[in-house]
């Protein structure tokens, strides 16, 4: 518990966490406008490949303050378009868990890009004492282990 509650109360100032989550989302961002139909601007997809590591650059260097939990928010908003098109078309209602886990992710993932504060005060609920941080600790496991059964088994 003490090295995750150092790990957790330094996270949101790293600047070298920041830049890689950033650098993913806006990896992962600029592949699916690429990969998308862009009716009118599609003479301007090739730009994407200039854009994209400039906007990489320029995030890291003019969003400085806590863009760590910011770019963590970002990639808690790609993150359920895969879930939700998998889930989409499954016959399962146990597809509705996997959606609204989905847009529980959303509505984090926005709360962390407008207020990446918030990350640091839900950090220090959870990891208050050894006990609380063992205990959340296993229910993320259990929850993990949820999502594996549902992967495998369901999907």
């Amino acid at each position: 518990p003490e090295r995750v509650r150092d790990w957790l109360r330094r996270f949101p100032r790293r600047r070298s966490a920041g830049w890689i989550l950033a650098t993913v989302v806006l990896v992962w961002w600029g592949t699916r406008i690429y990969h998308s139909p862009l009716g009118h601007f599609e003479q301007y997809r090739n730009l994407l490949f200039i854009l994209i590591p400039l906007a990489i650059v320029l995030c890291g260097y003019f969003v400085e303050e806590l863009l760590a939990p910011r770019a963590l928010g970002a990639l808690l908003i790609l993150v359920p378009v895969v879930m939700l098109d998998a889930a989409r078309w499954h016959e399962s209602p146990l597809r509705l868990v996997m959606a609204v886990f989905a847009y529980l992710l959303i509505i984090k993932g926005c709360v962390l890009v407008v207020a990446p504060y918030w990350f640091r005060k839900g950090a220090e609920r959870l990891i208050a004492t050894d006990k609380q941080c063992r205990v959340w600790g296993a229910f993320g496991a259990g929850f993990g282990t949820l999502f594996i059964w549902l992967g495998f088994g369901v999907y």
